[in-house]
């Protein structure tokens, strides 16, 4: 789906390379300026002249400047669509992260190229509310992109003081293996501060299939920020051989990590994941925590 719907949405220009070195937009000061075609982003004015050859004056008039200014404001949205368009090519090249075969320098450039474009782009955010299927994570363990495993990397970090990044993580992804783990689509569905996600896993080479859910809330650190905190409130596994049995069984994760972080003496605070957007718009999200990127393609 994900590749059919960025080869309907990109460029025709765009359509035979999504790389670095070729990509047709270029942004600065906070604001796309230029797109492909040539087309500059600026307001048309209407000259008229008055009085003599060596005085003149320059008037808009106010009908064609409303007129341009909403030109304008639709040029910038189709290039703020052609820039997340790019950046769901960049991510199809790519791979989503746990099929390595596809990340060459180039195919990683392209995505980190067209992710900071975006960053850069002057437009209002649209809401994250809605549901959000993992196109691009940063890391080979795509794992990484569900929020109790952001909960389990700050245990071990802040806890345990282990190298979560290095050590843990690795450990985590070398004992699926043998298990011959294979991770479905990576689902995150967004209402207001609510955070669900919704993993599909399978096992021995699909002989076993379940879905993990985590339930999840987000707290702003400040009313100004990008960055929010990520509460952990509960998990449960579905759609496996006992269901509905276990369906029904929540495991009460914020309580238990609660505790633990009590225990220590370093507070809940410290098993508390934060979580920086980096942009939200029509088409995709990208959010960064614990240094791992990951690009979610609205559905």
């Amino acid at each position: 789906m994900l590749a059919a719907r960025a080869a309907r949405l990109v460029p025709p220009s765009m359509s035979s390379h999504a790389g670095h070195a070729h990509s047709p937009f270029v942004c600065g000061g906070g604001g796309v300026v230029w797109c492909g075609g040539g087309v500059p982003l600026r307001r048309r004015l209407q000259v008229h002249a008055s009085g003599s050859s060596s005085s003149s004056s320059i008037k808009v008039n106010d009908e064609d400047s409303r007129v341009s200014d909403e030109s304008t404001i639709i040029q910038k949205l189709d290039v703020v669509q052609e820039l997340e368009s790019a950046l769901l090519v960049a991510c199809v090249h790519a791979g989503r992260g746990d099929d390595q075969s596809y990340r060459t320098n180039e195919n990683v450039a392209a995505v980190n190229d067209a992710v900071e474009k975006l960053a850069n782009v002057n437009t209002t955010n649209s809401s994250k509310t809605g549901t959000w299927r993992l196109a691009y994570a940063s890391t080979p363990l795509v794992f990484r992109a569900t929020p109790f495993y952001w909960l389990v990397g700050e245990m071990a970090t802040n806890i345990f003081n282990v190298d979560a990044e290095r050590d843990l993580f690795p450990l985590i992804g070398s004992l699926q293996e043998p298990l011959q783990a294979n991770f479905g689509d990576i689902i995150q569905e967004v209402d207001g501060d609510l955070l669900r996600s919704r993993v599909q896993l399978s096992v021995l080479s699909g002989a076993l299939s379940t879905t993990l859910v985590t339930t999840a809330r987000t707290v702003p650190l400040t009313t100004t920020t990008s960055q929010a905190q990520v509460v952990v409130e509960s998990s449960r596994v579905t759609q496996t051989p006992l269901s509905p049995i276990l369906d029904a069984v929540d495991v009460p994760v914020e309580s238990i990590f609660d505790a633990i972080g009590a225990a220590s003496g370093k507070g809940a605070s410290a098993l508390k994941p934060v979580m920086r957007t980096i942009y939200t718009g029509e088409q995709v999200r990208v959010e960064e925590v614990q240094g791992v990127t990951m690009v979610f393609e609205r559905q």
